[in-house]
């Protein structure tokens, strides 16, 4: 039997460690070529899960490097700003036919490109000035989960990296940071324990769910668009990932009892907000649950996962539960997309050869 979604949900926490460990190899051209063009603006390129985990990454990276960062799908491409400019695309298989014209585009306008890839031999390894192996473990299973919380603990890696390098953090700072990402790694059993038992708890109440709304701030609103892509992609149920603000002004009039809402708690002024939001929901709909990394909150809708001092580490460790429920739920339930759906991707070559 092949690899399964749930196999590669539960191999993350040990490929994490192991791109913190190999770090310096994987990421070392990259550090030297950033060193050589010292960029004003970095464009993270990609498609899917891709473009949601460079998304994800931008605040960190940005805070990091001090420089621009702009998340863009491939089909949005069209102008590119900026002078010193390099552009970073993402594509864990390589075969992306809209992230190579992506690339072309660049390239084009005389932009080097590194292409952070799993294979690489793949054209889009072949089509970059410079490839980063994506150290996923060749994910083949369609919906990712490993390959995209691997992608921002690499663009994660690779700030640091550079901003060590250009003076930006002090080695204690970097050391901090290496050492609470491996400690994030040492609590696999914790955060897959602590999942697995809010899953089993709600189960009943999960099964019912025909629709998905996901919900959160910065980071976490990227968290949420992979979360709905996810369930969209194995459940095959509406679902939608929204900022938490922008969910108030009118996506929330959708919610009834057949919808499960699932906000992952802010860290700032908003946190009050969203469980006061999450309270007055939960009485309409019995899946309304609240994931934080704040041990303070307690209560059975509320999924506590282990607090980790890794700056914007909730971007691949809240995503954990939606992971989850895609991988379990839609196997308990025997969901299956329609046969018809494979037809799209044969002819219209969303993947080259």
């Amino acid at each position: 039997m092949g690899e399964t979604m749930y196999n590669c949900y539960v191999s993350q926490f040990d490929c994490w460690r192991s791109i913190i460990e190999n770090r310096k190899k994987i990421l070392g051209q990259a550090i030297d070529l950033l060193r050589e063009i010292a960029p004003e603006r970095i464009y993270l390129i990609g498609s899917g899960s891709s473009f949601n985990a460079c998304g994800a990454s931008k605040t960190f990276v940005q805070k990091m490097l001090g420089i621009e960062i702009t998340p863009i799908a491939p089909s949005k491409v069209q102008t590119i700003f900026g002078e010193k400019v390099l552009g970073l695309a993402v594509s864990q298989s390589g075969r992306s036919t809209n992230t190579l014209r992506a690339m072309r585009k660049f390239q084009k306008n005389g932009f080097p490109v590194i292409a952070l890839t799993d294979d690489m031999n793949s054209p889009v390894a072949k089509a970059g000035d410079l490839a980063v192996h994506l150290a996923a473990q060749q994910e083949m299973v369609g919906p990712k989960t490993r390959g995209y919380t691997s992608t921002i603990l690499t663009l994660y890696l690779l700030a640091l990296e550079v901003a060590l390098d250009w003076g930006r953090i002090s080695i204690d700072k970097y050391s901090s940071a290496i050492a609470a990402y491996l400690k994030i790694c040492d609590e696999k059993q914790a955060y897959l324990e602590a999942c697995h038992d809010f899953y089993d708890l709600h189960f009943d109440n999960l099964k019912k769910a025909r629709a998905f709304l996901f919900s959160g701030k910065d980071t976490d609103a990227m968290t949420a668009n992979e979360s709905a892509l996810k369930v969209l992609e194995t459940l095959c149920f509406p679902a939608i990932g929204y900022e938490f603000e922008e969910f108030l002004h009118g996506p929330l009039c959708c919610i009834d009892e057949n919808v499960a809402v699932f906000f992952f708690l802010a860290q700032d002024e908003d946190k009050q907000r969203m469980l006061q939001t999450a309270e007055i929901l939960g009485k309409i709909t019995p899946n309304c649950y609240v994931i934080t990394c704040d041990s303070q909150f307690k209560n059975d809708s509320i999924l506590s996962l282990p607090a980790s001092e890794a700056s914007e580490s909730t971007a691949f460790t809240y995503v954990l539960f939606s992971q989850l429920i895609s991988a379990k739920l839609t196997e308990e339930l025997g969901r299956k997309r329609h046969p018809g759906i494979q037809q799209v991707f044969e002819k219209l070559g969303t993947k080259t050869s």
